[in-house]
């Protein structure tokens, strides 16, 4: 008899060792998908920057054409004969 209680109390050892490592490796989230998801949201947000630099880029482009247009206008060459007073 005390054989046998020896062995269930070994047997109940090893199931609470056991469920202790299996609550230990699946509870709550994983390493793995807390990598996956990091991953996935920075390359996310890396796109959504190049967009952003995209379009910002197109806007400085037409505000420098507009600044070089605005340029040409005021150097206008001067009439004849005249020529420019240094500062």
């Amino acid at each position: 008899m005390k054989k046998g209680i020896r062995h269930l109390v070994r047997l109940a050892v090893l199931a609470a060792i056991f469920a202790a490592l299996w609550f230990v490796r699946f509870r709550g989230v994983t390493h793995e998908r807390i990598y996956d998801v990091v991953v996935e949201e920075s390359a996310d947000v890396k796109t959504r920057v190049d967009l952003r630099y995209s379009a910002l880029d197109r806007k400085l482009d037409r505000i420098e054409s507009k600044l070089d247009r605005l340029l040409e206008l005021a150097d206008r060459p001067l009439p004849d004969n005249l020529q420019r007073v240094e500062p």
